[in-house]
């Protein structure tokens, strides 16, 4: 099978998987609010962002790495993974340190859920390697399946706790199970199918992986702050109860960031093959890449930003997070075109640009946050934070076109783009004529309109995916799979 050809089957695969597992954790979400109350799940909220953080030197880059070298060097699978986890071991007691150092930071208080929050850190880390080998294998299935039997796993934890009131260090131990089985699966997967699971203390080997995962990891540890060093500004001048209701309204942005994540996720071993073997064709498919994650973005963007309380309400979310989730709809198109750019980059071996442009953001976040929390009303800094994220993905989007084209050559935008934003205008119209209905009458009709204006401008051509997976024929030099 073509790269193309197993690219697009794997992203209509692990769309389905995901979209189901996103509205289980949206339940979750849901729950968690509800029987936290807004300072709590601002606790949660936090305790999150810190294990993020403290995760990567758990890692140091060496996951990405082992999911691209595998992907160019199938026979090297074995030896890469039993690599990776003997490095894992020592870097997973550094970042169990780093932790409960960023805990005690923040607030003492938050060391009492050192133990959950670091059973949570370790299986991640644990389940996110062992996975990158259904994405470096192309067998997405398996990954599918642990993906929703994570969810589900998720969905029924939290349930008992709540019922029960167990509190937040029982949640964490939640997330934690449910990674946990993905650990198991995805080991049994590995054993019977692939090859033996065993961790190898290799230095050599090792330190090689690591000197190439370092950018990765430094680009990560920087995106993460970008993305999350609003809570712990917002959590220091505003209080947690700020913290829960932005955190809150963030998970409407969050439960949609997948869509990119997964299509790139997908596409990323594919864009490094091509690099690799066949450049020239490079530009074409992150073309196609990243005119589609617009596409998709647009309709996002427009329903949740004109239906904000209509969604909120009809969620049972925090009323005040409404104003959240509507500025941070302005964001949504420039956050899926965005993750272009990091995948885009890192297929190329250009890592390092992609540390660049997260520095930059960094910079602009931190000072657009500093300078605009003070300056609304005290109750209102949550705000000043939504308003932070959408200038700074405005920033990232201009920053990253220039880096890549800097790469890929002059990319063509505005005709490619122009059917995407005629649409996304129709269908704003639409819901502003349809504005005394229900949203759920509402945007049914203005995703048909949005999507028949798509067709009529040319925004989606007869048999563009069949164009699409050409780029990957093997013929063509993109080779097999």
């Amino acid at each position: 099978m073509s790269l193309g050809r197993r690219a697009l089957q794997n992203t209509a695969l692990l769309f389905t998987a995901r979209t189901g597992a996103k509205l289980l954790v949206f339940a979750v979400f849901l729950i968690q609010q509800r029987a936290l109350g807004s300072f709590r799940y601002g606790e949660l909220t936090t305790i999150a962002v810190l294990s993020n953080l403290a995760s990567i030197t758990g890692d140091l880059g060496l996951q990405v790495i082992y999911l691209r070298e595998g992907s160019r060097s199938r026979p090297r699978l074995e030896r890469y993974l039993a690599v990776v986890l003997g490095a894992k071991i020592p870097l997973l007691a550094l970042s169990g340190g780093t932790l409960a150092l960023l805990l005690a930071l923040d607030g003492h208080h938050l060391l009492a859920f050192v133990v959950p929050a670091f059973a949570l850190l370790v299986a991640t880390a644990v389940a996110n390697v062992l996975r990158s080998t259904f994405y470096a294998t192309g067998e997405i299935r398996y990954e599918g399946m642990a993906t929703v039997a994570e969810a589900v796993i998720l969905l029924g934890g939290t349930a008992i706790v709540a019922t029960l009131s167990l509190g937040l260090f029982a949640y964490l131990l939640v997330y934690a199970a449910s990674y946990l089985f993905t650990c198991v699966f995805a080991a049994v997967v590995i054993r019977r199918r692939y090859f033996p699971l065993r961790a190898t203390f290799d230095g050599v080997t090792a330190r090689r992986l690591l000197r190439l995962g370092l950018p990765f990891a430094l680009a990560f540890f920087l995106n993460t702050v970008y993305f999350r060093i609003d809570v712990v500004i917002l959590g220091a001048m505003r209080g947690l109860q700020e913290v829960g209701y932005y955190g809150a309204g963030y998970k409407f942005l969050d439960g949609i960031a997948f869509i990119p994540q997964t299509i790139m996720n997908v596409l990323f071993p594919s864009m490094a093959v091509l690099h690799a073997r066949e450049p020239a064709l490079l530009r074409r498919a992150y073309t196609d890449a990243f005119r589609l994650l617009a596409a998709m973005a647009m309709p996002l963007a427009v329903g949740l930003g004109l239906e904000a309380g209509a969604v909120v309400r009809l969620t049972g979310v925090y009323p005040r997070s409404a104003a959240v989730v509507g500025i941070l709809a302005l964001a949504v198109v420039f956050l899926f075109v965005n993750n272009s750019f990091i995948f885009g980059l890192g297929a190329m071996d250009r890592q390092m640009a992609s540390v660049g442009l997260a520095v930059g953001s960094i910079v602009v976040n931190v000072g657009l946050n500093l300078w605009l929390i003070p300056r609304v009303a005290v109750s209102d800094g949550y705000l000043a934070s939504s308003w932070a994220t959408v200038l700074t993905e405005v920033f990232l989007l201009a920053a990253g076109y220039l880096v890549v084209r800097r790469y890929l050559g002059t990319l063509p935008w505005g005709r490619p783009l122009l059917p995407i934003l005629v649409a996304g205008g129709v269908m704003a119209a639409v819901v502003g004529l349809l504005q005394p209905l229900t949203a759920l009458a509402v945007l049914p009709v203005a995703g048909v309109a949005y999507l028949c204006t798509l067709v009529l401008t040319g925004g989606v051509r007869a048999g563009e995916l069949a164009a699409l997976r050409t780029f990957w024929r093997p013929d063509s030099g993109g080779g097999r799979g």
